[in-house]
């Protein structure tokens, strides 16, 4: 299969409902994305996204020959997709004051409930070292080593319980004052102040062999001055991939935020990302915005915006990403699912 028969396993979608309908199966079809995200909008209970998963996947399979991956932003506290009966993580802020141990058991739990009702890819853990209010609560804490304690910890009760983790936001998005759902941050910190105290929770979650690693868009004005993290092949390329070593996948955070659209319209974002060295493409919400990528992807090959050559490599890490966590896809099982919760 060549590379244009493939994009659409560039790209990580949101959906809306909380059933398989024709609208949901066409959505998958028409996109043929390498995997759906989660939101609380298509979440109502453990057996609804037991039965949800299960569909999704076997449609998958069936039309698609792969499993989807099936993500949900599980940070804990005020993150929280999957609400009771769930189990609830706290504050990382809580976390980090109680130190790794606590880490792990949270996250231990979560990964166990997201690998019985079926989902694979927890987009978590925050790794940015918290110096204000924007990132706070969702901070390990003020000071990197316990970061990357923290880190370590989830990262490692995660994926031994075979649910993808991902570190983010790279290179660190604790030092802004504003939030990038809304406005575009600039970060004016030094590259010696980053390699101190923001990189080394990130450097840590390599050396764990952390799976994903998710963008900011943010501008570091000490690794480029002009393009924000998402977008700047100085960050991905040669810091993350060539300097610290990441051989992951690179997942952008959502390519809907205000950041982005202050200097990007959807068409030219994708190319961007892609450009700069990502992998996976999250947009999120927008229904029309994601077929506006998808386009996007199929246009910049033919006008030559895109190299087939790194869009292989890309799909090559997604592939080995998704032979390493989905093969055999795990397959939730709703009655299960309602005897483990009492339901």
């Amino acid at each position: 299969m060549d590379v244009r028969q493939r994009l659409g396993e560039l790209l990580m979608v949101g959906f809306m409902g909380q059933e398989m309908t024709a609208d949901l199966a066409s959505h998958i079809l028409e996109l043929q994305p390498a995997g759906l995200i989660f939101f609380s909008r298509n979440i109502r209970d453990p057996v609804q996204v037991a039965r949800l998963t299960w569909e999704i996947q076997n449609l998958a399979l069936r039309e698609l020959g792969r499993p989807l991956f099936l993500a949900v932003d599980q940070e804990g506290g005020s993150v929280a997709r999957m609400g009771p009966p769930f189990s609830q993580i706290p504050h990382a802020i809580d976390l980090g004051s109680s130190g790794s141990e606590q880490a792990s058991h949270y996250y231990g739990i979560t990964a166990g409930e997201m690998s019985l009702v079926g989902l694979n890819l927890n987009l978590a853990p925050v790794l940015d070292v918290s110096y204000g209010e924007v990132m706070e609560r969702r901070s390990f804490g003020r000071n990197p080593s316990v970061v990357a304690q923290c880190g370590i910890a989830a990262i490692r009760a995660t994926q031994s319980a075979g649910i993808i983790a991902t570190a983010k936001h790279f290179p660190g998005l604790g030092r802004t004052r504003k939030d990038p759902h809304h406005d575009l941050p600039v970060i004016s910190a030094d590259r010696d102040e980053l390699d101190r105290y923001d990189l080394p929770p990130f450097q840590a979650a390599i050396q764990a062999d952390v799976a994903c690693m998710m963008t900011s868009h943010t501008i570091y004005t000490a690794l480029d001055p002009e393009y924000p993290g998402t977008f700047s092949r100085a960050i991905i390329s040669d810091l993350l991939r060539d300097e610290l070593g990441f051989g992951g996948v690179v997942i952008t955070d959502d390519l809907e935020m205000g950041a982005v659209l202050e200097r990007y319209s959807q068409g030219a974002a994708t190319i961007a990302a892609l450009k700069a060295g990502a992998d996976l493409l999250l947009v999120c919400n927008d229904l029309k915005k994601i077929s506006q990528t998808a386009e996007a992807l199929s246009n910049g090959l033919d006008r030559g915006l895109l190299d087939p050559d790194d869009l292989t490599i890309s799909l090559a890490r997604v592939e080995k990403l998704r032979r390493a966590y989905l093969e055999p896809v795990n397959l939730a099982d709703a009655e299960a699912v309602a005897t483990h919760f009492s339901i």
